[in-house]
């Protein structure tokens, strides 16, 4: 009996090992006929580097600048000039009309930017006069603006862009200055206009998500109009959506002409805020 059991076991294991080996066999012959399944090919890679557009691309700018004005102005030619510290309140007190608006055109890296304001302001607080004999002063003031710039985008890319601009800006004056004493009166009006050429420059940079920021900045006259202009402004942008944009900076303009019985020397300095509509 002990014997037909153990031929038993040893019958049962010999089979279980076959259909071990029959079972664990079959795959490897299959994998070794089976065609081979093909190589999804890579994709190509991304290009971030974006063409630029050969079309003409517009946009718009509308801005509200909050300045005031300080330095000195002559318009009466015999008569000590006149210092001017208007912070933006005494500014908001003499305003009588303002227009400030600018628009930029870009077709592939060639840019061009204009920009024009007018403002008109009747002032009677913060005029300091320097001759004693007179205690009242009142100075009605009308300028206009208009810069024209064209030039090339040295930079762009995703991190960073750069545009290199020349042009010029027309300048529009007309200043009538009133001073009025207890033995003494004086008044003069002067209409001036001049031409400054400028070099500027705009860098334009992402600062992650829909914020962006932006810098310009020209540098003019050298002597052919004013014997110098200047300024500066910075935004931090927001991306409202694809085409519309609003900002908030800083703008600082500078102008020193001399020319005849008429001197402005004066800068404005404010907060900035700037609406871009791309057309």
């Amino acid at each position: 009996m002990r014997g037909l059991r153990l031929a038993g076991g040893l019958l049962s294991l010999i089979l279980c090992s076959a259909s071990v080996h029959a079972t664990t066999a079959q795959p490897a012959d299959q994998d070794s006929q089976a065609t081979p399944a093909p190589q999804a090919e890579p994709p190509p890679p991304v290009d971030n580097q974006q063409p630029a557009s050969k079309k003409w691309e517009f946009a718009t700018i509308g801005y509200v600048w909050l300045a005031g004005a300080w330095g000195k102005t002559d318009v009466i030619g015999p008569v000590e000039p006149v210092d001017l510290d208007l912070p933006f309140g005494k500014v908001l007190k003499a305003f009588k009309f303002a227009f400030m608006g600018a628009a930029e055109a870009r077709r592939d890296r060639f840019v061009v930017m204009g920009d024009m304001t007018f403002i008109h302001l009747d002032a009677s607080e913060g005029i300091g006069i320097r001759d004693p004999d007179f205690l009242e002063a009142e100075l009605d003031s009308r300028t206009a603006e208009i810069t024209a710039l064209g030039g090339y985008r040295v930079v762009d890319d995703d991190a960073v862009k750069v545009d290199v601009l020349g042009g010029g800006r027309m300048n529009w004056f007309k200043t009538s200055l009133q001073l009025d004493g207890p033995n003494r009166s004086a008044s003069g009006s002067v209409k001036e206009s001049w031409f400054d050429p400028l070099l500027a420059a705009r860098v334009q940079a992402p600062l992650g998500g829909k914020w962006s920021f932006s810098a310009y900045g020209d540098v003019g006259g050298f002597d052919i109009g004013a014997d110098l202009t200047w300024q500066a402004a910075a935004t931090v942008n927001y991306q409202i959506n694809r085409k519309m944009s609003v900002g908030a900076g800083w703008r600082h303009f500078k102008v020193n002409y001399d020319h005849g019985d008429f001197l402005y020397d004066v800068y404005q300095t404010g907060p900035l805020i700037t609406f871009r509509t791309v057309l």
